[in-house]
């Protein structure tokens, strides 16, 4: 069963701004992209509403960009900005909902058209209730992004937590009992928190521009560190570990562990 509600707005705090480049940067971290949202909604917030002044501002805003996207290929749309004011949620400044009824959206990278019909992978990867588990443990805008767009993230992170268990790990049985979904949102805030890794790396999660700018996959070298595959590795990946030798590894797969192992207990106690 595929997702059966709206993944960029679903409301309870979350929201996601993947689709339009929100994350495509090096430095990809809540400081950086709350900086960013704040600057382009505070110049949008007093051009005049009329296409051309909106064109005439997003081109500025490209041209002054001080910091080239990760993947060339990927755009990144100049509307993007916090749609609230209390910047908890992001979202699409040009769209009606927004301006008060002007469609401004054409004036960003892509078509008014395009946004209105477009999924991204998640709508049709993950499923229903996994969908809601991510809504339910990570209530915020940095974080709700990150992981509901990384299908391979939530799927790992699940799989292990079945395989702590010897069963089924139900997310609608981790969404009904307070403790395992804090451990949940403890497990999935490794998207940020999770220490060791090099902010630096030209990667976003498990992905790395190839010699064009198109995201390829990573993977580990299990040969160059003398390490043999284990059942953490993919969740490894996707936290955006770049192991240049066992020790950062093995750190990294037991940090992972610590978190799958509380979100088991929460669920059997």
């Amino acid at each position: 069963m595929t997702v059966s509600f709206h993944l960029c707005q679903p409301g309870r705090g979350a929201s996601c701004g993947a689709c339009c480049g929100l994350y495509n940067f090096r430095d990809h971290s809540r400081a950086a992209l709350t900086q960013r949202l704040a600057e382009q909604t505070a110049q949008l917030r007093d051009v005049p509403k009329e296409m051309e002044a909106w064109r005439a501002a997003a081109k500025e805003f490209v041209e002054s960009r001080n910091e080239p996207p990760l993947f060339p290929a990927v755009r990144v749309c100049p509307l993007l900005g916090f749609i609230d004011a209390e910047q908890r949620q992001v979202g699409c400044l040009g769209h009606p909902k927004v301006t008060g009824g002007v469609d401004l959206r054409d004036c960003g990278v892509y078509r008014a058209s395009i946004c209105e019909t477009f999924t991204c992978p998640s709508f049709g990867w993950l499923e229903d209730a996994q969908a809601r588990l991510v809504q339910a443990a990570c209530p915020d805008w940095y974080l709700y992004g990150l992981v509901i767009t990384d299908v391979e993230f939530v799927r790992g992170c699940l799989r292990l937590i079945e395989r702590e268990l010897g069963g089924p790990a139900r997310p609608e049985t981790m969404m009904a009992r307070p403790a395992a979904l804090e451990a949940v949102r403890r497990l999935f805030a490794l998207k940020e928190t999770a220490a060791d890794r090099s902010p630096y790396a030209p990667i976003f999660g498990r992905f790395t521009p190839d010699t064009v700018g198109e995201p390829v996959s990573r993977m580990i070298n299990y040969a160059k560190l003398g390490v043999r595959a284990a059942p953490e590795d993919d969740v490894v990946l996707c936290l955006g570990y770049d192991p240049a030798d066992a020790s950062v590894l093995t750190a990294a797969r037991e940090r992972v562990r610590i978190h799958i192992r509380a979100v088991a207990r929460a669920l059997m106690d």
